[in-house]
């Protein structure tokens, strides 16, 4: 099963819903950081579809197997699609200013 999740993975997740404050904290950083990221994407021309999830999503057809190997020579793990887009999970700050250079980069060879 592709994104299975163990036992001790389940009882993490329990333990973190929980821990309600906490758990609020990391929700609103991420959402932060969510709409830093898509702001970022659009101020450099993609078009992004609205999301609430934990992930962005770019749809570049045939494109998107290049993309993903920009992003992977970049340190960036993203999960293509080939043909279709690639699914970007909102993570680390850091690592997010580096997809964002990525996409920056390859906006401009376009």
């Amino acid at each position: 099963m592709p994104f299975g999740v163990s036992q001790l993975a389940q009882e993490a997740a329990i333990a973190s819903m929980r821990a309600e404050d906490e758990l609020f904290g990391r929700i609103g950083s991420l959402v932060c950081e969510r709409v830093r990221v898509v702001d970022g994407l659009r101020a450099q021309g993609w078009t992004v579809p609205e999301t609430q999830a934990n992930f962005v999503w770019l749809r570049l057809g045939e494109r998107t197997v290049a993309f993903a190997q920009a992003c992977e020579q970049a340190g960036v793990v993203i999960r293509p699609f080939p043909g279709e887009g690639v699914r970007v999970t909102v993570g680390e700050t850091e690592a997010n200013d580096i997809f964002l250079k990525v996409a920056e980069g390859f906006r401009k060879e376009l």
